[in-house]
Order: C-alpha cells, then structure tokens, then sequence
C-alpha cells in the first residue's frame, strides 16, 4: 500500500544526508526565515461565513488563549468551557473561522487516523482502539451538532472506500476479513455491488464504513462559532499572533499593533501554519490540496448517474480522489494533485486552471454524463502532514502549560473534536485517561531542513504520481 508510506522513501534517504550536513539544520533557518502568510479562502464554503467578531484591541490577561480558529480551536474552547465554565478563554484567529483545513477541505467525516485507515500499521488491538474511539467521536460531534440545532448538512449514512487497481482486491478483502474479526462493521463489496452504489463502475471494489459521511466545513465552523460563543468564550478574528514567549504565564505578541496577552495556558490550534510560530517546524510539512464543486445538478440529470446511495468516497490512489454530492445535488470533488513549496511555504504557487482540468478529467471518467459540466468554483486548501501520518496531541513547556493538537494528516474532522476533549481532559487532570493512546504526545518523526526537505518532498510527490499514471483502471 503506497499511500501508507507517503514522502517516507524520499525524505528518510535525504535525512541520512541531512545528518552528514548537520550544519544545515542549524544555518538553514538563519537563512531561509520561514514567512507568514495567510491565503485568501476562496473555497465554495466561505460564501457561507458569518459575521466577523472584533479583532483585538487591547492588551489581556486570561486563563486560557487558544491560537487558531479550525474545528480544532472550537472543539478545544468547547470542551474546555463546558469542563472549566468560569475560566476567561479566549480564541485568536489571524483571519476569519475556517480559514485554514477547517474550512476548504472536501466535506468528507472519517474514523480512523491516516496511518490507520484500512491498514494495520502496529498491531491489531491499537487498530480496534482507534477505529472504536473515532467512531464513537464521530458520534458525539453528532449528538453535538444535533444539540445545537443541526445546519451543517451532516449526514453520517458512512462512505465507500474505493479500489482503483486490481492487484489490490487481494489486500482489501484480507483487511475487511481481519477487521471483522476484531469486531469492525466493514464490508468489501463487488465492482457490481459498488456500481449499484454510486453509479459508476470504474472501480474494481470497494470497503464500506458505516461509520462516517459529510458535513458542509463552513456550517459546521459557524455551528461551533455560536455554540462557544454561548459559553462565554471570547472570539478575536482578524488577531494573528506574531510571537510566543514561554514562562509560568505565556506572553503573546498579537496583531500589526502588537498587543500584548498574558495567558496561564494556551493551545496551538493551528497545524499546516504551526511552524510559523517556531513549534514543531522540523516534523510538520504543509501540503497543498485542491478541491472543485459543481452548480447544482438536476434530478433528472443526476439520475443518469445511478449514484443513488448518495454515499461520498474516496479512491486508493496515492494521491487520491474524494467526492461527495450534497444535499443541493452538487458534487465536490478534490484531491489527485498534491504540492509543496520551498520552506513550509503557505502561499499557494500552483495552477488552478490546471487543477480544475485534472479534477474535470476524473469527474468525467467516473461519469461520463459529467464531460462537459465545468465547476462553480476551485480553490486551494493547506494541511499538515507528518511523516507517519500519526496526528499528534499533548501538553509541552517546562511549566506544561502550552497544549497543542495537530498533525491531521488530510483526515481531521473527527480528530479535532477527540483531541478537544483529550486536552481538556489533560488540564483536568486525566491525563491517565489518554496517556497509553497511540497519539498522546506522540513525537513527530523529524525533517531534514531545507533545501533538503523540499528535494525529498517533491522527488516523493514525482514518484507516486508516476506510480498513479501506471495504474491499469478498470472500466
């Protein structure tokens, strides 16, 4: 399963050179200064933002400063206001809420962490475990969401897995098989069976999940923004935060204006962009995605398709394909291009003309029907991957009083809401709650610096899109 080692060949080889130059790691970030920046979210969901809060305008002192307005900041001010009700908490988000991965990413809710989705990476009771705590997070956002209101267009009927090479019938059956046997509700179905599905047969098979499905991002941002807000937790937008200066109380420089916070504890909520702060900058890398969405399809139109489950999905490729069709009959559909830039570069430098011919492309050859539909609108979005694609969740400092959850790896939104409670269950004291979990401060594998690191990743972004092209579909 090639997905499962993405970037590692590349970049483990050139961090044996890495360590034979170990000068590089120390006059690299001398030299190349990472830069902050904040793409505009042009994502098809912004059009769903809501009214902005003030940003700040003032210096403060608070319990608590949580850095990073995503799912992951909203679920950590949720947990943590619902636990610690008179702790003054603020949020800090240096644009708008779902600026970030939160945001602009492809509406797809998974269990599983990425080193764990349909493969046992360690042994199987770690499987069974993670498989069993997301599945039941997944359920809890729900009992969430439908506590406040709904809104999101969450619809968690699961989703398809879907095999896109022969050669890889053997592997999914067998994992189906053992996943069974743990207790897992998977199913392999037949290309038949997932052509009845979803309309298509251009894959060889495929897995389903009971346990996931889609959500619309922004909604579900918007949902969060209020339910905290009722809980007396204080949102800056448009408030970055420049500069983190450690101690019993945490110093933070925010805004042009640089106002001052004092905070007893802050959280980094803040993934792709957390190198920015000059924290995990040798172990996270930023990786580009792009998605596209239709305009509205008619029922008639998309009938003809046979998608008729309505279940999203996404494919086997190294840099895969995910599509899902809401509930206003558009389909958004992502991924197949995956890209990074010199440095941790958060600026996106890429074509979406070309994004949207590729996206096009696979559209058409999973429906024909769709050949010549065109897209309402295609942006760019920004994650944060990690060598093993284990996220990562805890509590750092001396005076451990700087938490921090990260590292999705593309698969974040049941992740977030888990790592929210798991960190208000740290500061509550629990922490032997979580502490033999695969995730509880797991250390992220190191980086070499650059220019290595931008040679390692784009050598093994060559090599699996060289790999994808050889495929032999089935159609």
């Amino acid at each position: 399963m090639d997905r499962r080692n993405f970037l590692k060949t590349s970049l483990y080889s050139i961090g044996g050179v890495a360590a034979a130059t170990a000068g590089s790691a120390v006059v690299t970030p001398l030299v190349c200064r990472e830069t902050m920046c904040f793409d505009p979210n042009t994502s098809f969901w912004a059009l769903a933002h809501s009214m902005e809060t003030p940003s700040l305008s003032e210096n403060i002192r608070v319990d608590m400063a949580i850095i990073g307005g995503g799912l992951t900041g909203l679920f950590a001010a949720y947990h943590f206001a619902g636990l610690f009700p008179q702790m003054k908490i603020i949020l800090l988000e240096a644009r708008q809420v779902g600026h970030g991965a939160s945001g602009t990413n492809g509406g797809m809710i998974l269990p599983q962490t990425p080193n764990e989705s349909f493969e046992i990476s360690d042994d199987e009771n770690t499987h069974k475990y993670v498989y069993e705590i997301t599945a039941q997070a997944i359920k809890e956002l729900q009992a969430l969401v439908m506590a406040e209101g709904n809104g999101c267009d969450l619809i968690l009927d699961g989703f398809l897995h879907t095999v896109r090479k022969e050669e890889e019938i053997d592997y999914y059956e067998e994992y189906v098989e053992k996943a069974n046997r743990l207790g897992l509700p998977l199913e392999f179905l037949t290309n038949k069976e997932t052509a009845d599905e979803i309309g298509t047969s251009v894959y060889y098979g495929s897995v389903y999940d009971p346990n996931g499905g889609q959500v619309h991002p922004m909604k579900l941002i918007h949902l969060m923004k209020k339910a905290v807000l009722k809980k007396g937790v204080t949102i800056f937008e448009n408030s970055p935060v420049f500069s983190i200066e450690e101690g019993k109380t945490v110093h933070l420089t925010v805004c042009e204006q640089q106002y001052q916070v004092r905070a007893g504890n802050i959280i980094l909520a803040t993934d792709a962009y957390t190198s920015k702060l000059s924290y995990f900058k040798n172990g996270i890398i930023p990786i580009h995605t792009q998605c596209a969405i239709t305009k509205p399809i008619s029922q008639k139109k998309l009938s003809q398709t046979g998608w008729k489950s309505r279940l999203p999905y996404f494919d086997s490729q190294n840099e895969l394909f995910h599509l899902i069709l809401t509930p206003d009959n558009r389909i958004c559909i992502g991924g197949g291009n995956a890209e990074y830039f010199f440095n941790n570069g958060n600026h996106y430098q890429g074509d979406l003309n070309h994004v949207a011919s590729l996206l096009g492309t696979e559209l058409a050859r999973i429906y024909p029907v769709f050949s010549d539909i065109g897209f309402e609108s295609v942006w760019n979005g920004i994650l944060g991957m990690t060598l093993d694609g284990e996220p990562t969740v805890g509590v750092t400092s001396r005076h451990q009083n700087i938490y921090y959850a990260l590292a999705y790896n593309g698969q974040g939104i049941a992740m977030t809401y888990l790592f929210g409670k798991i960190m208000a269950d740290i500061f509550k004291g629990k922490k032997s709650t979580w502490e033999n979990s695969p995730f509880y401060c797991h250390p992220i594998p190191f980086l070499p610096p650059e220019p290595l690191r931008w040679i390692g990743t784009k050598l093994a972004l060559s090599y699996y899109r060289y790999i994808d092209q050889k495929k032999d579909y089935h159609r």
